[in-house]
């Protein structure tokens, strides 16, 4: 089952409607098929591609907003955890399911940068206000360096930007 899942999702980096033509015509089979539809759709999910968005039920973001971002500190050394707190606001009429995540812009040795998606959760929401919070590691790890400069930390909600806060890392 990963390995189906795991080449159906190499294939959607190429072929992306290649894999949600397949994924639409498994979805729904069984638990099992689920789960190979979900995991080879990964990728397509973390670039916020609205027709998977679609396939797996998650609503219109146009209802939903993120208010009151703050950092516990906009300025932190390599090495701390950075603790970032906001509002989850939904005005739809109705339960909605939300799949919320983060990205962080990376500063680079060579002044440039690079983003990675993190996720935080996937389900239901009640219409309403929540008030969340997350905590990342800027801690340097073997498969990643930090560096002294300017970085962002920005809020997706169901594949779409909502908001952007910067932050600055150093020594």
């Amino acid at each position: 089952r990963r390995s189906v899942a795991n080449n159906l999702n190499d294939i959607s980096k190429d072929h992306p409607n290649l894999t949600l033509k397949i994924a639409k015509k498994w979805y729904g089979k069984s638990e099992n098929t689920n789960w190979i539809v979900k995991h080879a759709c990964r990728t397509l999910l973390r670039a916020g591609n609205s027709k998977a968005m679609i396939l797996f039920g998650f609503g219109d973001p146009k209802n939903i907003s993120i208010k009151n971002i703050t950092l516990s500190k906009n300025k932190i050394k390599i090495g701390e955890k950075l603790e970032f707190s906001y509002t989850l606001n939904i005005s739809a009429k109705k339960k909605t399911k939300i799949r919320l995540e983060y990205i962080i812009t990376f500063a680079k040795a060579n002044n440039k940068f690079s983003k990675k998606v993190f996720k935080i959760s996937e389900k239901m929401y009640e219409p309403g206000d929540y008030n969340l919070s997350k905590k990342h590691s800027f801690a340097n790890l073997s498969t990643r360096k930090h560096y002294v400069g300017k970085h962002q930390i920005a809020i997706i909600v169901n594949g779409i930007e909502k908001v952007k806060i910067d932050l600055m890392l150093t020594n």
